[in-house]
């Protein structure tokens, strides 16, 4: 696995149509975390790693630089249908929200 640039996690997130709330109730990496990945701060490797394989695993498809261009990031979900943003069933209540009843 090619480690993408920090900042391009935060695309591939949104492209996913997540929160960081989101991400964090899913992958148990803590929002400020996140935050500081997104930001291209420095953090302990294995947050960065688990974060992309999260992504990957959700469709993502990191593309390398090539051609003189930059990173590119695309959503496998929406090839069949492109209003899927994600193939997430069930997204559990973020710690930082309460559980609506």
């Amino acid at each position: 696995m090619q480690t993408v640039p920090r900042p391009i996690l935060r695309i591939a997130r949104e492209f996913l149509g997540l929160s960081q709330d989101d991400v964090e109730a899913v992958v148990g990496v803590s929002r400020k975390t996140i935050q500081r990945i997104e930001r291209g701060d420095d953090v302990i490797v294995h947050y960065v790693a688990s974060l992309q394989r999260f992504y990957e695993d959700q469709g993502i498809e990191f593309v390398p630089p090539a051609g003189g261009r930059g990173w590119g990031v695309f959503n496998a979900n929406t090839k069949a249908d492109p209003a899927k943003l994600n193939a997430l069933m069930n997204i559990p209540p973020s710690k930082r929200r309460k559980a609506e009843s």
